[in-house]
């Protein structure tokens, strides 16, 4: 099965999430309305809309995903009231504003997965004076954890079998978000809310949450868990959380601390969480006054850094064209409208055989240019 047929048969097979996106478009969307589906993936929200009588949908992905929501709403019979999409939301000009917009890009810490950002550029260019998301509000928690599973990802690169060459890895696995399935039992602390985000007004670009957290029972604490509640519609929430009954069967985000901290029932532990909506950095910081143990970690820092893309990035670098780009701009170069397909490749390998190392490279490298930069 490719990635995009099973991270998507994934989204469809969550418990309890369609039935509670059902509930919201039947509370909110209007016979005659018209809707935008961000972020689309298979189409389904979108066709739930369509059930509850939306007049029309405008369908947008920038995966592959969208060639399964063309087939299957076309299948359905409701081609002619949806045009699709494949580009990214921000990148869309649309011909009308709508009524509602509606996505699932909640991730599993509630804004890891661009929802904020996505759903800010929408709300200002597609969205009627009066309308409505779909999500509309975002509760965060936090809580402590101690669990096995969760020691185990952030200690990975130090696990038996790992060359020890490779042991100093680690020090990006504790900087990095992981997912995981926990249980209630896992948590020392009830959990803190860090926030209560509204996706219909305008938001600050950095967010910093600060709360603190008892410990209930003695243990090692290895980190923090994330999750979230989310407002589909007035009184459709839907969560992620380890001790709702209710919640869709998505994991938690952890976030590691360097190493295990014992605890004691009592004991205060001052968590801080920093990101900033419109890219995937992430940053917290844990003390422990009880030992005076302090841990600071983030995702830049787990990231691995491509130094010669980092010294590009210097607002005092002097940019040059690519070998790469250079390439795409002689293909691109070639789409007069009557060319065909063939008939550039051949062009191009006539023209330009020194373009890359061998003639069958250069035709495939022409013929994935094509199928992403034209239309």
């Amino acid at each position: 099965m490719s990635s995009v047929l099973g991270e998507h048969l994934g989204y469809l097979a969550l418990s309890k999430r369609l039935d509670l996106y059902r509930a919201a478009t039947e509370k909110v969307v209007r016979p005659g309305g018209r809707v935008v589906d961000a972020g689309c993936g298979t189409g389904v929200l979108g066709l739930l809309c369509l059930q509850a009588g939306a007049a029309h949908v405008y369908a947008i992905d920038s995966t592959a995903a969208i060639e399964l929501a063309r087939e299957a709403l076309t299948r359905a019979g409701w081609a002619g009231k949806v045009d699709f999409f494949r580009a990214s939301t921000f990148q869309v000009d649309l011909p009308e504003r709508v009524d509602v917009i509606i996505c699932d890009h909640v991730g599993h810490f509630g804004f890891d997965y661009g929802l904020i950002d996505m759903l800010a550029d929408a709300r200002s260019r597609f969205l009627k004076p009066g309308g409505t998301l779909i999500p509309g509000r975002l509760k965060l928690y936090v809580g402590a954890v101690e669990s096995q599973q969760c020691s185990a990802l952030a200690e990975a690169w130090r696990a038996p079998g790992i060359p020890p060459e490779f042991h100093w890895v680690r020090q990006h696995s504790v900087n990095a978000k992981h997912t995981v399935n926990l249980q209630r039992s896992e948590l020392l602390t009830d959990p803190a809310e860090l926030c209560c985000i509204d996706l219909h007004v305008d938001n600050p670009d950095f967010y910093s949450w600060a709360v603190q957290l008892t410990v209930q029972r003695d243990g090692a604490l290895h980190g923090l868990a994330g999750w979230f509640d989310c407002e589909l519609a007035r009184g459709v929430w839907m969560t992620n959380s380890p001790q709702s009954a209710d919640r869709i069967d998505r994991p938690q985000a952890f976030l590691p601390i360097g190493e295990a901290l014992p605890v004691r029932a009592g004991d205060r532990i001052d968590v801080t969480v920093m990101a900033r909506p419109a890219d995937p950095v992430l940053a917290w910081k844990l003390a422990h006054p009880s030992s005076g143990r302090q841990f600071s970690h983030s995702t830049w820092q787990g990231d691995i850094l491509d130094r010669e893309r980092l010294a590009r990035g210097r607002p005092e670098h002097v940019p040059r064209v690519s070998r790469a780009a250079h390439a795409r701009t002689v293909v691109l170069g070639y789409c007069d409208g009557r060319r065909s397909v063939a008939q550039i490749q051949a062009a191009v390998v006539r023209d330009h055989p020194a373009l890359f190392p061998t003639r069958d490279e250069i035709v495939r490298f022409v013929a994935s240019t094509l199928s992403r930069d034209t239309q």
